[in-house]
This record gives C-alpha cells, sequence and structure tokens, in this order.
C-alpha cells in the first residue's frame, strides 16, 4: 500500500497557515485593491461571513484558504508579498515535489531590474513570438510531438496528458515519412 502522508496536511499545519493568512488578509486585500464585497463572492461567502474571518471573529474554512492563497499568488500585486509570507504553504509544496520548491520562471533574473518595462512595452506580435519558442522548446524538451504545440495556439491545454497514444504513433509515423523521403532524395 502506497504512503500518502506526504499529501496530508496535519490539522495543527492547516490550523498555523490558516492563522498566519488571517493575520494578513486586511493588508493583502488592501495592496490588491479588491473589497470585502468583491473577496467574498469569489469565495461564495456572504460578506458579513468574510468580515468576521478578516475581524478574526471566525476561522476560516481550508478551502477558503487555498482560494484566498490562490488568488493572492496570482495577483500581481500581492504575489511577492505571499510568497514571503509565513502564510505561505512553502513546505508543503517542497513535500509534494520531493524536496525542491516549485520554480516559477521571473523575467527579471534574464531581463534584470528593467524587466517589467521591457515586457510591457512588447506589443501583441512580439508576445506571440515570445510564447511560440517557449511552446516549441517546451515541446522539445519534453519530447512532445509538435502537433501538440499547434493545438495550444487553437486554445487547447498544452499538457502531456493530452496527448494520447495515437497522437504519438502518429507523430512517429509521420517522422518515418520524412526520413524514408530523405533518404531517397
Amino acid at each position: 500500500m502506497k504512503n500518502y502522508s506526504k499529501w496530508i496536511l496535519s490539522d495543527d499545519e492547516r490550523s498555523a497557515l490558516i492563522e498566519a493568512l488571517t493575520n494578513e488578509l486586511t493588508t493583502l486585500r488592501a495592496k490588491a485593491g479588491i473589497s470585502q464585497e468583491e473577496i467574498s463572492a469569489m469565495l461564495d461567502v456572504s460578506r458579513q461571513t468574510y468580515g468576521s474571518i478578516e475581524r478574526r471573529d471566525s476561522k476560516m474554512s481550508w478551502s477558503n484558504y487555498l482560494s484566498l492563497i490562490l488568488f493572492y499568488d496570482y495577483n500581481a500585486k500581492t504575489h511577492e508579498i505571499i510568497r514571503n509570507s509565513p502564510a505561505f504553504p512553502h513546505e508543503f509544496i517542497k513535500r509534494i515535489n520531493n524536496g525542491s520548491e516549485l520554480n516559477v520562471f521571473d523575467f527579471k533574473e534574464l531581463l534584470g531590474d528593467s524587466a517589467d518595462i521591457i515586457v510591457s512595452r512588447l506589443d501583441a506580435e512580439a508576445l506571440r513570438t515570445i510564447k511560440t519558442l517557449i511552446l516549441v522548446e517546451y515541446a522539445r524538451c519534453a519530447k512532445i510531438p509538435g502537433d501538440a504545440v499547434v493545438r495550444s495556439f487553437d486554445g487547447v491545454d498544452f499538457t502531456p496528458s493530452i496527448i494520447t497514444s495515437e497522437d504519438v504513433e502518429a507523430s512517429k509515423a509521420l517522422r518515418r515519412i520524412r526520413e524514408k523521403r530523405n533518404g531517397n532524395d
């Protein structure tokens, strides 16, 4: 039987994370520029319920914690704050990733301090070109058939799980045809 303990947080671990996030709710909400009404609608709770959580009169649920962490992590105004907060589940992420933290590519590492300015000045064509390059290189590194890249531009999710065995076989057949044709030229 498999050991699923790495996927499970104890009640104490959950409580500590919830408490840490509760302590920062007002600051995070203000930084994100979102009202209690908007946050409560996102969480599908009443504004009164959310207000009581923010005032520490009520304890938030684990699902609300996860929703808020996701929201504040993917909000450009609060991403750095939440990632540097004790409310962010760094240890849990390391646990489920076999000891390594999730790496998110940061353009600042590549472009330096003017990354935001550079990226803000890119037009739609430049962004499409960058996306194409990244997806092609991802397909190469992940050894995914090239037609997966084409599908991604049609709005289809670009993950290995959508590639069927038929896709792989078709890709291999096309490769054999090309090799044969190039060998006969």
